[in-house]
């Protein structure tokens, strides 16, 4: 198929799924039912494909496996009670795929044939023990590679034995034995292989520190011996390794210092020599963005090129074979952004994933002999992306004169000028808001909304000066960002300023809760998702894999043992009485990040001030809800709220 005949086909699907109804008049289950399609991923031999697909009457994500050439399809998992969270392909015949218990992290390994037999449960998924007041456990199995030249074996690390240092097992897939070839001295979080599953080097915290210092350190291939290769407290600048080549001495390093020692804002890619612990010349860098994530060919063992995002995800290709593969994918499908998500080993067949915005991901096969495309399926056939609401990238300056970039989302077909505003900040809070499809954002835009969305200081990416500058500003410095974002929203006229929400998960619930308590003259209202209230009650509460880094948080966010007055303070829990907005809370009991306590006693804060808020909880979720039922009840809570408070 060439590209012409793509667009025409292209063509073709936009005009069968336009319907002659508008966005705002579909129900919510239009934008939030399960995708047909997710996570194509191509067999090593290029002859099957496999991705998740909703099954049963519950509609529960399973594997499906696609044959490439007759385009038969066949179930491979059948679960019922719990969503395949993610899948992975083990060898040609046998697929792997994980799952925790109603979201409390804990997630197991399972495997099966392509054809759904031979099932069987690798690692079962603990129960976390979460209590209110006690810390809760999670333990995690994770692969780490696949061995390539042993295809019914793999590499895995389990947290079982120390719940913030894993393990490395050698594990049999067929029949779930295993082989411990690294038993990590108690300092290790996170372990690095070369190309051939070897163990070569190790993350670690330097635990007589308290773990505030840390770094990278490598075994050395004739002796056997640990060399340190980086150190530094977790604040200042260092370089960690990016990836490694077929050679399995070069690669590559992220860095915030220079090879003459020189300290840099924003991290940079340079080539490194791992045998001489030698950084060579810079392959790229960004003024505004830190810097980058490295693309490498399974294929050629090297590096092809580097992706990053201020606004925009964009990618630099340095191979000039596939700079013109990807130059051709682009000619042909202008308007989305293209990755190649998946290709076999060979190099032969890739499945092109593109989106934007306003258009849910779609999948297409490509096959690089032939150079050409074909139209494979869509996420969502029902979503026409020609009703769907635009995202843009925006950017303008905090209050300090910190340049903060974001996101605005405006309702289809309604004029800019003093819509009803939702403020969305992120979670982490040390993550960051992308560009892509939003399901919640093209949803809240059909109701009539405006969404934003702000990089707030202490969003990863853009550099140490951004991030250290949210060191013990939750609710301080970080909210005002957020703030800020609400008064420019204001000032450009988008936002009608007696109709402004404030909704967020996770830290974005916290923020929230922070929004309503101090800055209650800017909200109507509130929405709080599985959000942090109590800074001290996250220490207490924290999971035990997270140990390796509460001292960090400590010294990022406030010592429960030496600042408790500081902590009270930024509580939202301690200031319910300023709250002058209706609230939503939405909480899941299994959840082991933010303990249902976090709901609780901000229910009884909000009692004795008489504050007017409404409370969900799912038993069945945990941070943040995945069953289809429980999407439907929260999304169609928060549109009558939404609704009844600022009338859109």
């Amino acid at each position: 198929m060439t590209f012409r005949k793509l667009l025409v086909l292209a063509a073709m699907t936009l005009s069968i799924a336009s319907l002659p109804v508008t966005a705002a008049e579909k129900p919510l289950e239009h934008f939030f039912k399960k995708p047909e399609f997710a996570g194509f991923q191509l067999s090593p031999d290029g002859t099957k494909l496999a991705a998740l697909a909703p099954l049963g009457e519950k509609k529960r994500m399973n594997i499906v496996v696609i044959d490439v050439e007759s385009r038969k399809a066949n179930a491979v998992t059948t679960v019922d009670d719990q969503d395949v969270t993610g899948f992975m392909w083990a060898n040609n015949e046998r697929l792997l795929f994980f799952m925790d218990r109603d979201g409390n992290e804990s997630f197991g390994i399972y495997a099966a044939n392509i054809d759904g037999r031979k099932q069987r449960t690798l690692i079962a998924p603990p129960g976390a023990q979460v209590a209110a007041g006690a810390m809760s456990k999670i333990i995690v199995a994770s692969v780490l590679d696949i061995l390539k030249d042993e295809p019914k074996r793999i590499l895995i690390t389990y947290n079982k034995r120390l719940a913030a240092y894993p393990d490395v097992f050698k594990m049999d897939i067929y029949s779930g034995k295993m082989q411990r070839v690294e038993k990590n001295p108690g300092d290790v979080t996170g372990w690095f292989v070369d190309w051939e599953g070897n163990v070569i080097g190790a993350g670690y915290v330097d635990k007589d520190r308290g773990s505030l210092d840390g770094g990278f350190k490598m075994r050395d291939k004739k002796s056997g011996d640990w060399v340190e290769i980086t150190r530094a407290r977790f604040d200042e600048a260092s370089f960690s390794p990016a990836g490694i080549k077929g050679d399995g001495i070069n690669g590559w390093v992220t860095s915030n210092l220079t090879p003459e020692g020189d300290i840099r804002d924003k991290t940079a890619l340079y080539e490194y020599n791992f045998a001489t612990q030698t950084m060579g010349e810079m392959v790229y860098e960004h003024g505004v963005i830190d810097c980058c994530g490295v693309i490498t060919s399974d294929k050629t063992r090297d590096i092809i090129g580097v992706a990053y995002a201020v606004g925009k995800p964009e990618t630099v290709w340095l191979d000039e074979n596939w700079k013109a593969v990807m130059a051709g994918i682009d000619q042909a499908l202008p308007d989305t952004v293209n990755s190649m998500s998946s290709v076999d080993d060979n190099e032969t067949i890739g499945v092109v994933t593109a989106y934007s915005a306003k258009q849910p991901p779609r999948y297409y096969l490509y096959d690089f002999q032939n150079k050409t495309l074909e139209f494979m399926a869509d996420s969502r056939s029902w979503i026409n992306a020609e009703e769907m609401a635009d995202t843009q990238p925006v950017s303008f300056k905090a209050r300090d004169g910190l340049e903060l970039h974001g996101y605005l989302t405006l309702p289809a077909g309604k004029e800019a000028k003093n819509l009803p505003l939702v403020m969305n900040p992120h979670g982490g809070p040390w993550a960051r808001d992308g560009w892509g499809y939003n399901t919640e954002h093209q949803f809240l835009a059909s109701r009539g909304y405006a969404v934003l969305q702000v990089n707030f200081r202490g969003s990863t990416g853009f550099g140490m000066n951004h991030l250290q500058s949210s060191w013990k500003q939750w609710g301080q410095a970080m909210q005002d960002d957020i703030t800020d974002a609400v008064k420019w929203a204001i000032e450009q006229g988008v936002a009608d300023p007696d109709r402004v929400c404030i909704y967020g998960g996770s830290y974005g619930g916290y923020a929230t809760m922070a929004g309503l308590t101090f800055t209650p003259e800017l909200y109507k209202c509130g929405i709080n998702y599985v959000g942090v209230t109590d800074l001290a009650l996250l220490f207490s509460t924290a999971p035990d894999s997270w140990s390796a880094g509460m001292r960090q948080m400590r010294e990022q966010v406030g010592d429960p043992d030496t600042e408790m007055e500081f902590l009270d303070q930024w509580s939202p829990t301690n200031h319910a009485d300023k709250i002058q907005a209706p609230v939503f809370m939405a909480y899941g009991r299994r959840d082991p990040r933010v303990n249902i306590k976090h709901l609780t006693d901000m229910e009884k804060a909000m009692d004795k001030y008489d504050v007017e808020y409404e409370t969900m909880i799912k038993k069945d979720e945990g941070h943040g809800y995945r069953k289809q039922e429980n999407v439907y009840d929260f999304y169609g809570r928060m549109e009558t709220f939404l609704a009844e408070h600022l009338n859109p």
